[in-house]
């Protein structure tokens, strides 16, 4: 809350504070000029002076080129840019209701009405699209819903983290908007395209009819990687009620990991469905029905499939997830490696069963800032007493870095831990030779505070080898096969 409010700032009078956040403060304001009422969103004067590289005001410059292109009666129309002061403000159209997060909260919306308002939604995402221009950013709290004469109206606004897609409809960089929301693609790549946008309205669908969003995780890294690798949450009938229970599969198809082949093509058919599902007796026909039919089948086919690993992973008693074809090693190589390794080094421990959940392998996760994202949230865990969990997350991590590209040592740095932590010290063996076929060696694995703290603390606690121990806080590769050897039963 700020001290106090502003009488004015430049030709806006100030009439009360309606919202605040962590970027700044939104009043409400009448341009004096004109006699019009406003929102006027002003950035925090503390953190204009704490933006030397001017990522602040450009977003907000963004926010008013990106929305100020646009004229739709779906998307909040921002009137003007400025400075007054010091202060940068943005004028936009003043909504008077709720956003889409506080009315879900309060329950305020039947089914009927949560799919109008993200038909609309979907209407003014559609009009952005046309014009070149990636939201990034959906979600409940970026919609505002009013009521004109009874009928509702829902307007998306906040294009501060939006993005042109010039000629190639797609943008690659830095991940921006909430990671909630993102599609897997986007996660992994940094890749956004209207598809992308598509999916996080999917989510927010899901959200908004089931009470909970589509992928569970007390933490964000739980959340990006259940995006990346889980199936959503079944959406079930009894939220349905009144409306089609075909919204179900609809749902299913928005959530789907691959874009291109399952999502609808464009936000305006996204629109079109959702006002279909509003008469209960709805369902989808023709080439609808078959890709829905379809996206059921590869959900069992993906279920069976990780059913039979897990038998499989139990049978042999240990599991290994390097996460390429190139580099995933046999159980039987592993076995002998890992005890190979153990008995040069000057001991063999005893062991327990090793039972890692296994990895879904998925293309590269190119985007370092999601990698750190991850991997700070699995040493956390790790920490808090849940290596089992941590490792689902930096397996992530480690699956998703294609083979040409060295895997980040704070993964195999924290995998270490998780692994030393549950004394699987087999594990812990076969891991390092994983991480060096991953191009990562031993005196990488220092620079992790966790990891040398462990070798330090095991000097006490005695668990592995001495000699292993001591090359390792030596920062010594262990040896083994040469640097372009190809690791036994990986001959292709």
């Amino acid at each position: 809350m700020p001290d106090r409010l502003p009488d004015r700032i430049g030709k806006f009078e100030i009439l009360r504070l309606i919202g605040q956040g962590a970027m700044g403060e939104v009043y409400l304001a009448k341009d004096r000029a004109i006699g019009r009422e406003v929102a006027l969103k002003v950035i925090r004067p503390a953190l204009a002076g704490l933006d030397p590289g001017g990522e602040l005001q450009a977003r907000f410059q963004r926010e008013a080129r990106s929305a100020g292109l646009l004229n739709h009666p779906n998307i909040v129309t921002v009137f003007e840019f400025g400075e007054e002061e010091g202060l940068f403000f943005l004028a936009m159209e003043y909504v008077p209701g709720e956003d889409l997060g506080a009315l879900l909260g309060d329950k305020a919306l039947t089914p009927a009405e949560i799919l109008e308002a993200i038909a609309q939604v979907c209407e003014g995402l559609q009009q952005a699209h046309k014009h070149g221009i990636l939201h990034r950013d959906i979600k409940p709290s970026n919609v505002m819903v009013t009521r004109e004469d009874g009928t509702l109206r829902a307007k998306l606004m906040d294009f501060g983290v939006a993005k042109s897609t010039g000629a190639t409809a797609t943008q690659t960089g830095q991940v921006v908007g909430t990671l909630a929301y993102m599609a897997p693609e986007y996660l992994r790549s940094g890749e956004a395209s209207p598809l992308t946008d598509l999916f996080s309205t999917g989510v927010m669908l899901h959200e908004a009819l089931a009470g909970e969003r589509p992928f569970g995780g007390s933490t964000t890294g739980a959340v990006v990687y259940g995006i990346i690798n889980d199936p959503p949450k079944a959406l079930e009938a009894a939220r349905l009620k009144g409306v089609s229970p075909a919204l179900a599969g609809l749902s299913a198809r928005l959530l789907e990991k691959d874009p291109t082949h399952r999502r609808p093509t464009t936000a305006g058919e996204l629109a079109k469905l959702l006002r279909s599902g509003k008469d209960p007796a709805w369902r989808p026909t023709g080439e609808e029905e078959a890709t829905t039919a379809l996206s059921r089948q590869s959900a069992s086919a993906l279920a069976a499939e990780a059913s039979a690993t897990t038998a499989g992973h139990r049978a042999v008693g240990v599991e290994i997830t390097a996460g390429h074809a190139a580099v995933r090693l046999s159980h039987r190589a592993l076995w002998i490696g890992a005890a190979a390794l153990l008995i040069a080094a000057g001991g063999f421990f005893g062991y327990r069963k090793w039972k890692a959940t296994p990895v879904v392998v998925a293309p590269s996760m190119a985007n370092m800032h999601v990698n750190d994202v991850v991997l700070s949230e699995a040493a956390a865990i790790a920490m808090k007493g849940h290596p089992e969990d941590a490792l689902k997350l930096v397996n992530a991590v480690i699956a998703a870095t294609p083979q040409n590209v060295p895997v980040d040592p704070d993964a195999y740095a924290v995998k270490l831990v998780c692994l030393y932590q549950k004394n699987w010290i087999l594990g812990f063996g076969a891991a390092l030779t994983e991480a060096r076929f991953r191009g990562v060696h031993a005196k990488d694995l220092l620079a992790n505070v966790a990891y040398k703290d462990m070798l330090e603390k095991d000097k006490v606690k005695k668990k592995l080898p001495e000699k292993l121990r001591q090359r390792l806080l030596d920062g010594q590769d262990l040896g083994g096969w040469g640097e372009s050897a190809q690791p036994p039963g990986n001959a292709s």
